[in-house]
């Protein structure tokens, strides 16, 4: 789920399938990743919302992956 340089990846819903909008998820992954490795305070996870559009990431992935990131957060408070 991560490439090389420890980014997420996330499969497409397909063409004919509904997930997130990948530009709003990239987005907020950046805004997330530069907000950590700066020591800032991060974006709100649980309220983030994406648009939903045909062909974007898998919405399952995207979730657990941000639950993920949510429970770590937690853990280290």
């Amino acid at each position: 789920m991560t490439d090389t340089q420890g980014r997420p990846t996330f499969r497409t819903a397909g063409f004919f399938r509904a997930g997130y909008a990948t530009a709003e998820v990239d987005d907020f992954l950046d805004a997330l990743f530069t907000a950590i490795a700066r020591g800032n305070q991060v974006p709100d996870i649980l309220s983030q919302r994406f648009t939903v559009q045909r062909g974007g990431y898998a919405m399952d992935e995207v979730d657990a992956f941000l639950d993920e990131v949510q429970a770590s957060l937690e853990g280290e408070s």
